[in-house]
């Protein structure tokens, strides 16, 4: 029996507004497996398709977040129902309308995720830590200044 895999969109796909770690070619493998495969996003539904067909791909369905409930009436053929997403309002959804929802920032691989090389290649922001946010090193100029300060010793 196929799953249904329900993708959010913004950082959880790699062509998210804030790019996330799921890319186009482990969803196309998530086909390629059988499986039912869609988005569940805030996006109006037709940017939701907007995106699908600049990628090439064909999903089942596009909804918003909140009629993910209509998707499992939709198809009741599945095994079992996911949704992947990154927010408190992606489980909230997904609880609420009987799906298991997978913390994109921490789940574990999934198999249609592997490669012909047996890897796992996150989308170029990685998973990252669920509301933690990309620190940036400190510029160099501060290593100049403290060098031009006297020291405590040197006052002497």
């Amino acid at each position: 029996m196929p799953h249904l895999i329900s993708f959010d969109i913004d950082g959880t796909l790699v062509t998210g507004n804030g790019p996330g770690p799921i890319t186009l070619d482990m969803v196309r493998r998530a086909l390629e497996h059988g499986h039912i495969i869609g988005s569940c996003s805030d996006r109006p539904v037709q940017d939701q398709k907007n995106m699908w067909a600049a990628a090439g791909i064909e999903v089942s369905f596009t909804v918003l977040k909140h009629k993910l409930d209509d998707v499992k009436v939709r198809f009741t053929e599945c095994e079992v129902y996911y949704h992947i997403g990154d927010t408190d309002m992606d489980k909230h959804y997904a609880q609420l309308s009987g799906f298991e929802f997978v913390q994109v920032q921490i789940m574990e691989p999934h198999p249609w995720m592997f490669d012909e090389d047996n890897e796992v290649k996150w989308g170029p922001q990685g998973r990252g830590m669920p509301n933690q946010q990309p620190t940036r090193p400190a510029a160099t100029p501060h290593a100049t200044i403290e060098a031009a300060v006297p020291q405590p010793d040197a006052w002497g």
